[in-house]
């Protein structure tokens, strides 16, 4: 939410989340094709899974994204 409810921060939510309460996040992923198997075979069910690289003090890191039916 803009703006910001913490001065003299970007991304207040980010800072809290990440840091302080170990919560990943992903974001900007591209679930075109999943969707559109989806559509094809009527089941919209499916266990998304994206686990980082567990590197201590990172701010990012590489992933592997499954979509498992």
């Amino acid at each position: 939410m803009r703006p910001n409810e913490l001065p003299g921060a970007f991304q207040p939510l980010h800072q809290v989340m990440i840091p302080n309460i170990g919560l990943l996040v992903g974001e900007i992923f591209d679930l075109e094709k999943i969707a559109e198997d989806c559509a094809a075979d009527k089941v919209y069910e499916f266990m998304f899974v994206a686990p980082p690289l567990p590197i201590t003090g990172a701010v990012g890191s590489p992933i592997n994204p499954q979509a498992i039916k």
